[in-house]
């Protein structure tokens, strides 16, 4: 192999050890716990009212949304790897969770979005 494989293939190692490994328990954690909270918040409209198909298309938009969330947690892939490229590596690894952060808190807001529109209950903002 050459130099330049032997580094993408230990950048894509490292990337893939701390964005699944630590980052996607902690990002699907946080939205879980968004979940939770809204179900805690609406009993009895919220969450069991998402999940059960009423043939309304809930449970499908909650999926699509779930589907979506992760989709967009993988984009952190691309300025991870990039970034590992450079001579800054050493100093990315020490401050990418600021990205995971920043993501999770997206993702956390962009969740509590998809239930509060797909919620047939509550009083949508717009």
């Amino acid at each position: 192999m050459s130099a330049l494989a032997d580094r993408l293939l230990e950048n894509l190692s490292d990337g893939v050890g701390f964005w699944e490994l630590k980052g996607r328990l902690i990002y699907n954690g946080v939205l879980g716990l968004v979940c939770g909270l809204h179900a805690l918040h609406h009993p009895g409209r919220g969450l069991s009212h998402l999940l059960r198909w009423d043939g309304t298309g809930s449970l499908a938009s909650f999926l699509i949304f779930a589907i979506m969330a992760n989709v967009v947690y993988c984009a952190a892939y691309v300025p991870d790897q990039a970034i590992q490229l450079t001579p800054y590596r050493d100093g990315w690894r020490r401050w990418r969770w600021l990205l995971l952060a920043f993501g999770t808190l997206v993702g956390a807001l962009l969740t509590y979005e998809a239930l509060v529109s797909t919620s047939p209950f509550l009083p949508s903002a717009g």
